[in-house]
């Protein structure tokens, strides 16, 4: 593993939380959140300096809002 001064040496790779982008971003001009990820414009803004637990509340909600768009009636507008 490298070391990265944000990355304390004895940090568990599995630990760090991937960003959700899947590479499809395209903001919705109702929801205001990107299609792929599903993260809202100051999630996506704010990424790099979350903390490890905010990127995991964000990855959480945006599992949430996926669920919710699929059980949805309106979902095939995301």
């Amino acid at each position: 593993m490298i070391d990265t001064p944000n990355t304390p040496s004895n940090a568990n790779p599995d630990d760090l939380p991937a960003s959700p982008c899947v590479g499809v971003c395209t903001v919705d001009k109702e929801t205001k959140m990107c299609i792929g990820c599903l993260r809202t414009l100051k999630e996506i803004g704010g990424w790099r300096t979350m903390s490890l637990d905010q990127k995991r509340d964000v990855i959480a909600v945006c599992k949430v809002r996926a669920e919710d768009a699929q059980t949805s009636p309106d979902s095939a507008s995301l």
